[in-house]
């Protein structure tokens, strides 16, 4: 999540297509037998979360205070969506998908750094991440739900295993993920058969067979990507690794236009895409790739700023004042999304600046 780090058009292709999921579950198409498509859209957060947990390798070297301060910051800042998708947010904390990312991402960062496990323990911690969260879960703790434990939008403890596997997958002979894949299909077709997760409860609760998809999901994306090396260098690409590559902003700004274009029920209104709901998503991602290209062109204008730490302690303040000094909830929703956008626009600058700080 920073420009420190190093990059891979492999992992900037996942996170593409992660991108691509996320319109269809966000755009949540209640029309003709569209709805069952929000299973496939539900995949997203295994692209994303795998590939974070890659980039926590790469960083392994790095200062455990710098680290702690970066993702402490990111953790903070990311309560911007939270805050655009909830303004009650405040009194309804759960982990959003920017949480679980930078709470997964400094995790695995401490495993690296600390211990240098083999791959294979990654395999083990996965597995033992999901079984944590259905042991913890009959206990009765449910001031933890949400945050660490399922049911919740990004519980910490079980999605996890989704950064364990992706440290893995990028690990291990690319073979074994193919096996790791099979072994995967063949056990969910054995428990579940051909049937489909429900497409709200399996990611909410976290069950099993919505674990066992997003694993094979998991293997299977980073086997295909990791055959063609080539991939990231073809111009069909260039999409695909410009959502990826600014895969924080693709998410404030896409689901702003569904938020906009659902209260105007254009996939209704308009007879072609109510004829052909799938059009309603490649109008969000055509809308979303030309505001971010606007939004990215402008920014360096607006850029000097945010090379102080004092922006970012303010951007912090307005992002939990807004909810308590704002009285209107639909307008803590559109003015959290401005600090949203910032943040995920400049973040790299937050960065270097921690660096500086503590080399």
């Amino acid at each position: 999540m920073t420009d420190t780090q190093k990059r891979d058009p492999g992992l900037d292709i996942l996170k593409g297509i992660g991108c691509a999921l996320m319109v269809i579950a966000h755009s949540k198409l209640k029309m003709w037998n569209y709805e069952d498509a929000i299973f496939w859209g539900n995949l997203a957060p295994a692209l994303f979360f795998s590939a974070a947990g890659v980039t926590a390798v790469f960083q392994a070297g790095k200062p455990p205070r710098r680290m702690v301060f970066l993702y402490g910051f990111i953790f903070l800042l990311g309560f911007s969506y939270s805050g655009f998708l909830d303004p009650n947010f405040l009194n309804n904390f759960q982990f959003e998908i920017i949480q679980t990312i930078a709470a997964g991402v400094l995790t695995v960062y401490l495993i690296e750094h600390f211990l240098h496990p083999r791959p294979w323990v990654y395999a083990l911690l996965g597995v033992l991440a999901f079984g944590l969260d259905k042991l913890i879960y009959p206990l009765g703790f449910e001031f933890l739900e949400g945050i660490l434990i399922a049911p919740g939008l990004f519980p910490l403890i079980p999605w996890l295993s989704v950064f364990f596997f992706g440290v893995l997958a990028y690990r291990t002979k690319n073979l074994y993920n193919l096996l790791l894949f099979l072994a995967c299909f063949a056990l969910y077709y054995l428990l579940f058969g051909f049937v489909l997760p429900d497409v709200q409860e399996s990611k909410w609760q976290f069950l099993p067979e919505f674990f066992i998809a997003s694993s094979a999901a998991l293997f299977l994306s980073f086997f295909l990507v990791r055959s063609t090396p080539a991939l990231g260098e073809l111009k069909v690409s260039a999409p695909i690794l410009f959502g990826g590559r600014n895969s924080l902003l693709f998410l404030y700004v896409h689901y702003a236009l569904i938020k906009f274009l659902r209260l105007y029920k254009i996939q209704h209104n308009i007879e072609v895409i109510f004829k052909n709901p799938w059009l309603f998503w490649v109008l969000v991602l055509a809308l979303t790739a030309a505001a971010m290209w606007v939004i990215l062109f402008f920014a360096e204008w607006f850029e000097l700023p945010f090379r102080r730490i004092f922006t970012w302690v303010v951007l912090l303040l307005l992002i939990f004042a807004a909810s308590l000094a704002i009285p209107k909830p639909s307008y803590v929703s559109y003015f959290e999304l401005l600090p949203g956008v910032a943040f995920a626009v400049y973040h790299p600058l937050l960065g270097r600046i921690l660096k500086e700080r503590n080399p």
